[in-house]
């Protein structure tokens, strides 16, 4: 008996520390390991990442108060400010600066400990705030408020930088207050919890550490909308009309106001969405707005000006356009090249409808619809630069020819060239049902185990360049809309946890170094990336291999000279059969600072016109330390390959356009990878 009673007290005991330790279960919380700054994504607790550098960026620096401005800057960026208000207050028009602090400084509580220990309160975005509020602008600060509700209400992606719906929903009701308007209610909304991998931190962080993580995502649908999308304002300025209220404003933001924008259309008669934080005059005086946002992110101080905007001058005329060349697009589309001033407004009459569009780097192409009633039609072309007063006019003659076809070029802004055969990857045409995306899937499964049955130890990396548009959807032609899926991200997101092969992430990796990069990414009048693009591409696939092989990690942007060169244009040029001495655009170069060991020389021309990178080349580096690699490649190799032979102690560039299945070449040289190269728009015959 005795035993059985002490049996029976054991029993009880345990049963207690059971249930004891259940219910401390709920409240304990996982330690997130120290952050070892391995990787450029932070992993916290509770399903949330942070973004601790990006290309060109330094958020973990911001957060830690070591990025500090220089007195001379933050005078220069506060005066800018200040210019800004005080031109739209002569046009009646009040503003309010809403400064939305970082995401790290928001949920320090989900950072790990090394992490959040680091915080500082001064640091530039204190600062800044500071000294804009010394200078007489009117600005919230939403730290204070961001950081009370925070703990209750998750008010910014699990998985993204920047704020979300609910967190927009908590901006536009402190600028109300500010303001004096009246916020939309809380009863008008219904809440709606996701859970996707589309958020950019979600991306990168799978491609860094091989872990999915799946973004939170908060969304405010809309009970009743009375807002529409409203008339383009102008150029690429958006708009909404609300005929249930009154007023109108101008939102100006440095990252992401979709989260807000929403919010602003149920409060005012009429919205006017901005990038950037200037307006062009025609903007101010066709909207007409009563107030003025300025959405300023921590994340994004570099973008804020650092000079006060041009004063007017009265009476000075703006030089008068060149016109370079005219071609055309189409039996009744005339494109016009040609040179302006820098940020100046090209309008150009005469046609169907009146074209405006606005120079890039002081170069413009502007698309007119001609008439077909007459065979000539006269154009005149002028140019407006802030600050100054139209130019005199420019006089062109467009001939209609009814036999003429189409050049498969689309006239895009910014003097932007958009290959025809581009535009269903943007619209989602080209997206699969989710059969054909797996029967895709499948095939290079199977292709992979082919090739290990003859290599065992070949990794296989899909490196896929992204159309133009993918990376510019700013630049697409009005009336283009980008659709909601692409082919290109169903491939991503199929492969993001396969073990046999590695399909980068590049749309995610070059969208973000667009970004801070110190040139286009992308050329203007050709369908490739240049130098700096495929630097950025070069960056990412290295950094796959780099785990494996650490010497052949990617040099910095720092190792290589980075500049522009006036060189002829590109194959799209050519495609409208343009004269390319006529029509130039400013190429990006990125050229070692070090004599190259592969011996690959590179002259300044456009991809099309270089012909001896077509051709099968081998490069052999005396390394050991460095792996081997075979590329499969289109002609976007062509600005791969001087950076990528340095990194292999032996590499082969296929011909281009050929992709064979080399058995023999493989059981004998037994590559450690095998990169396959094929652009985005030619996904389909992967």
């Amino acid at each position: 008996m005795t035993k059985r009673r002490i049996f029976g007290y054991i029993c009880v005991f345990l049963a207690f520390v059971l249930l004891a330790l259940a219910a401390a279960v709920p409240v304990y919380r996982r330690r997130v390991p120290d952050y070892d700054e391995k990787y450029d994504v932070i992993e916290g607790k509770d399903g949330f990442l942070f973004r601790a550098r990006g290309a060109g960026s330094d958020e973990l620096g911001d957060f830690c108060g070591r990025n500090a401005y220089d007195p001379d800057t933050l005078s220069s960026t506060v005066a800018a400010l200040s210019g800004r208000a005080e031109a739209l207050r002569e046009a009646g028009c009040e503003s309010v600066f809403v400064l939305i602090p970082s995401k790290l400084c928001v949920y320090r509580d989900r950072l790990p400990e090394n992490v959040a220990r680091l915080y500082s309160a001064d640091r530039k975005f204190t600062r800044l705030c500071f000294a804009m509020a010394e200078a007489g602008l009117r600005t919230v600060d939403l730290t204070e408020r961001f950081s009370a509700i925070a703990g209750a209400e998750q008010i910014y992606h699990t998985c993204a930088d920047e704020i979300n719906e609910p967190g927009g929903f908590r901006l536009v009701e402190e600028t109300a207050a500010a303001l004096g308007f009246t916020a939309p209610a809380a009863e008008g909304y219904t809440l709606s919890i996701t859970r996707n991998g589309d958020a950019p931190l979600t991306r990168e962080f799978r491609n860094e550490t091989g872990k999915t993580v799946l973004n939170r995502t908060l969304t405010l649908k809309e009970n009743s909308a009375a807002y529409t999308d409203g008339p383009v304002v102008y150029d690429s300025v958006t708009s909404t009309v609300n005929p249930q209220a009154d007023g109108s404003v101008i939102v100006f933001d440095t990252g992401s106001a979709g989260s807000c924008r929403k919010f602003f259309s149920a409060s005012f008669g009429l919205c006017v969405f901005v990038d950037g934080v200037s307006a062009d005059e025609a903007v101010i005086s066709r909207a007409e707005p009563g107030a003025a946002v300025f959405l300023i992110y921590e994340g994004d101080l570099g973008s804020l000006p650092k000079k006060p905007a041009q004063p007017e001058i009265h009476g000075e005329a703006s030089a008068s356009p060149v016109i370079d060349e005219v071609v055309y697009s189409d039996s009744d589309r005339a494109v016009i090249f040609g040179r302006a001033e820098a940020e100046s407004l090209i309008t150009v009459t005469g046609g169907a409808a009146a074209v405006t569009v606005r120079t890039d780097g002081g170069a413009f192409a502007a698309e007119v619809t001609i008439s077909s009633d007459a065979a000539e039609s006269v154009l005149t072309v002028t140019a407006k630069t802030d600050g100054k007063d139209e130019s005199d006019p420019v006089s062109v003659t467009a001939v209609y020819d009814p036999g003429r076809g189409y050049k498969s070029v689309r006239i895009g802004k910014l003097g932007h060239l958009h290959f025809e055969e581009t535009v269903p990857d943007f619209t989602g045409a080209t997206a699969m049902p989710d059969d054909e995306l797996y029967a895709y899937v499948n095939y290079l499964r199977a292709k992979a185990d082919r090739i290990r049955s003859v290599s065992p130890g070949t990794k296989i990396i899909y490196v896929i360049p992204p159309n133009h548009l993918t990376i510019y959807p700013e630049t697409a032609p009005d009336g283009l809309e980008k659709g909601s899926s692409s082919r290109l991200q169903q491939f991503i997101d199929a492969f993001k946890d396969d073990d046999r092969i590695i399909f980068l992430d590049l749309p995610s990796a070059l969208t973000a170094a667009k970004q801070t990069a110190p040139f286009r990414i992308y050329n203007k009048t050709d369908t490739h990336w240049n130098e700096l693009g495929a630097y950025y591409a070069y960056v990412e696939i290295m950094k796959v291999i780099a785990a494996d092989f650490p010497s052949a990690a990617p040099d910095p942007l720092s190792a290589f000279d980075v500049y522009t060169r006036s060189v002829r244009g590109g194959d799209m040029a050519n495609f409208l059969n343009a004269d390319l001495d006529a029509v130039r655009e400013d190429g990006v170069y990125v050229r070692s600072k070090k004599p190259l060991q592969s011996g690959i020389n590179k002259d300044h021309s456009m991809n099309f016109e270089n012909a001896w990178f077509s051709d099968q080349h081998e490069f052999e580096i005396n390394d050991a330390s460095l792996p081997t690699m075979i590329m499969y490649r289109d002609s976007f190799s062509t600005n791969l390959m001087s950076f990528m032979a340095e990194k292999f102690s032996k590499s082969v560039f296929h011909t281009m356009w050929d992709y064979p299945e080399e058995y023999d070449l493989w059981a004998e040289m037994k590559p450690d990878y095998i990169i396959i190269e094929r652009v985005e728009r030619s996904l389909g015959g992967i």
